[in-house]
């Protein structure tokens, strides 16, 4: 079982940068987030609940976080693969970028928060555009972060104008598990799915419940459409640790994970538990801890 989607940062460094900013800035919710979560943290909850292990993903617009990421998958065995940033919206900046990394195996993705743009439409610019397709034949895949319905709706149109882009949506695109309503986000989620280059991440759904009391029947409406839509092969598991610690701790989360995953056939569970994210992010083997 590998955790498809985790963060390490610094205090005060610009990997937490983004609490300082709306909606985060002032609401004291996010305040235990303001701490540095580090690799011998995660590497403790994951050989608790014995997991293969993590694929690490950026929580800052800067190369300086890519390089930071790329350090602990030289020095931890356990990261089997990160998810960097890359300037996208940069032609030149992005070729650079993409020689540069060219022979650091270890980065198996990357992302941008287009969560955070000003502009819901900015990842479908032509110059973003242009440098996915750049990413695709790279052999990298997109993380994509949406986390309302205008961002359901651009999934759909990038991977229509990236076909050969693997797009790996983080956290169903955040859907309304507290507000227990499954429509519209249920049939914009099928759309997307329609595209055979999208995947998902099952991960983050913590803080899109009641963070102070959930359970998994609260999920699983959301858990069981997107395996309808998608099927198990396009179906990966993840934390959002540190994030998650909001609604509950990481054993919380891969408890639930596990309860949902035991209703499943064998090959569905192997899928969602590891073999997708190994297919996907073509990530280095497991080790013991």
């Amino acid at each position: 079982m590998i955790d498809s989607h985790a963060h390490l940062w610094q205090a005060g460094s610009l990997q937490t940068r983004w609490l300082e900013r709306p909606p985060f800035l002032g609401d004291v919710r996010w305040q235990p987030l303001r701490a540095s979560f580090t690799p011998a943290m995660l590497r403790r909850l994951l050989a608790e609940q014995r997991l293969e292990g993590v694929v690490l993903v950026e929580a800052a617009a800067a190369l300086e976080e890519t390089e930071a990421l790329l350090a602990h998958a030289a020095d931890n065995a356990w990261v089997l693969g990160l998810v960097g940033w890359l300037p996208l919206a940069d032609a030149r900046a992005f070729d650079a970028a993409l020689q540069r990394y060219a022979d650091r195996s270890a980065l198996v993705g990357v992302r941008h928060q287009i969560h955070a743009e000003p502009d819901p439409d900015w990842v479908l610019r032509a110059a973003v555009v242009e440098n996915l397709d750049r990413l695709a034949a790279a052999g990298l895949a997109f993380d994509y972060v949406g986390v309302n319905l205008r961002h359901l709706d651009n999934l759909a149109r990038l991977a229509d104008a990236c076909p050969d882009l693997i797009i790996v949506l983080d956290h169903l695109n955040s859907p309304p598990i507290a507000e227990g309503t499954l429509d519209p986000w249920r049939q914009k989620l099928a759309e997307a799915a329609r595209r055979p280059n999208v995947v998902a991440k099952l991960s983050g759904l913590e803080t899109c419940s009641n963070w102070a009391s959930w359970s998994l029947a609260d999920w699983r409406p959301f858990l069981d459409h997107a395996l309808e839509v998608f099927g198990a092969d396009r179906l990966m598991l993840g934390s959002n640790w540190p994030v998650s610690t909001l609604a509950g701790s990481y054993a919380d989360t891969w408890r639930a994970h596990r309860s949902w995953l035991a209703g499943l056939s064998e090959g569905e569970q192997v899928a969602i538990a590891s073999k997708t994210a190994r297919r996907v992010y073509r990530l280095r083997p497991a080790v013991d801890y």
